[in-house]
C-alpha cells in the first residue's frame, strides 16, 4: 500500500501510484555526502526511493555546515557518511539506508554501485567522478553527473550507451586547472538547486522516463540555465572503445588534497587490519586521542589527524601533501 507521507508526489501525472512502486522498488546510490549529497539524499529518502545508499570518505566540518543540510553543530568531527544514516532514519523508517564511510576507489567502486537503479555524483573532484564513469559505463548502470562551485552548477544524466562524461570531457583537468570551494568560494542556495535538477533526472530514470538529454548549466547568481547539446564520440576512451583505465590501480593517488576543506587524504599502500585501539593507546602518549564512531582522532602539536579502520587518514591543517605524507609516516607509518 501507498503510504499517505506520498500522496502529493502521487496526484502527479508524471509519478502516480504505479510510479510510486518503482521509486520504493530502486535503488539509489550517491557516491559523496557533502552539500550535493545531503540535499539529494534528503530527496531521495522523502520520495521514498527504496534503499538508498550514500559513500563517504570524510568528516563533518565547522565550515561545512554553512551548505551541508544534514549536519548540524555538535556532528563535527563525526563520519557524514553514518550522520547522514541517521538523520534519513529518522525522516523516512520505512525505507533501507546505509551510510558506507569508505573511499571510492578502483578497487571498491564496482561493489558499491552493484544493483543500483541510478548512480548520483556529489563528489568534489573530476578523478572521482572519472572513475565513477567508468564503472557505471562498463556496468551498463545510469548515472547523474553533478558539480556545484562559486555560483555555477552542471548536471548531465549518463546512460551506459553514451554520451559520457568523457564525451564532455575527454581528459583530466590538471590540478589548479578548474575552481574549487576553496578558491572561490560557494554560495549555499546553490546545492540545493543543483541536486534538485540531479535528483530529479535520477527519478525519471528509476520510473523509466524520458531523460534530458543535454548538459545543464545553471548560474543561479544571474538566473539563467543553459541547455548544452552533447553528442556521443566514437572515439570516447569510455563509451567509445570501452577503456575504462580509471579501473586500473595505476591511477590511484596515495595522496589528495580535499576540496572545501584545508586538508589532505593519505592512503596507505597496504590497507590496515584490526581496530585502532592500539594505535590509540601508542598515540595517546604524544596528544590527545578520542575513538568515536569506530574512527580515531588524533591532536598534537603541528598535527591533527583523524584515522579510519583501513589506515586513510585525513590530515587537517595542510593543503601540502609532502607534509601531510610526512605527518602521516611520523605517527601512523608507512
Amino acid at each position: 500500500m501507498i503510504d499517505d507521507r506520498y500522496s502529493r508526489q502521487t496526484l502527479l501525472p508524471e509519478i502516480g501510484p504505479n510510479g510510486q512502486k518503482k521509486l520504493s522498488n530502486s535503488r539509489a546510490v550517491v557516491i559523496g555526502c557533502g552539500a550535493l549529497g545531503t540535499y539529494a539524499l534528503g530527496f531521495l529518502a522523502r520520495a521514498g526511493v527504496g534503499q538508498v545508499v550514500v559513500v563517504d570518505r570524510d568528516v563533518i566540518d565547522l565550515s561545512n555546515l554553512q551548505r551541508q543540510s544534514l549536519f548540524e553543530e555538535g556532528d563535527v568531527g563525526r563520519p557524514k557518511a553514518k550522520v547522514a544514516e541517521e538523520r534519513l532514519r529518522r525522516i523516512n523508517s520505512d525505507i533501507e539506508i546505509w551510510g558506507v564511510v569508505a573511499d571510492v576507489n578502483y578497487s571498491n567502486i564496482q561493489k558499491f554501485i552493484r544493483g543500483a537503479s541510478v548512480v548520483l555524483d556529489a563528489t568534489d573532484n573530476m578523478e572521482t567522478r572519472f572513475l565513477i564513469n567508468d564503472a557505471c559505463v562498463k556496468n551498463r548502470i545510469p548515472w547523474i553527473y553533478a558539480g556545484a562551485v562559486g555560483v555555477t552548477g552542471m548536471v548531465m544524466g549518463i546512460l551506459p550507451d553514451g554520451p559520457c562524461l568523457r564525451c564532455v570531457f575527454p581528459e583530466l583537468p590538471q590540478p589548479g586547472q578548474l575552481p574549487t570551494c576553496d578558491t572561490v568560494g560557494i554560495i549555499n542556495t546553490l546545492p540545493s538547486a543543483v541536486a534538485s535538477i540531479e535528483t530529479t533526472e535520477a527519478f525519471k530514470i528509476m520510473l523509466g522516463k524520458e531523460r534530458m538529454k543535454e548538459l545543464y548549466v545553471l548560474d543561479i547568481w544571474a538566473g539563467d540555465l543553459q541547455k548544452i547539446k552533447v553528442r556521443k564520440d566514437p572515439r570516447c576512451e569510455t563509451c567509445g572503445k570501452g577503456n575504462f583505465e580509471y579501473l586500473r590501480a595505476h591511477k590511484r593517488k596515495l595522496a589528495v588534497s580535499m576540496c572545501g576543506r584545508n586538508a589532505v587524504q593519505v592512503i596507505p599502500a597496504r590497507e590496515r587490519k584490526g581496530d585502532l585501539v592500539n594505535l590509540e593507546r601508542k598515540l595517546s602518549k604524544l596528544g590527545q586521542t578520542s575513538i568515536v564512531d569506530g574512527v580515531l582522532r588524533f591532536k598534537a602539536k603541528g598535527a591533527d589527524l583523524t584515522v579510519f579502520p583501513d589506515g586513510r587518514t585525513i590530515v587537517a591543517g595542510t593543503t601540502d601533501l609532502a607534509r601531510a605524507k610526512t605527518l602521516f609516516s611520523k605517527y601512523i607509518g608507512d
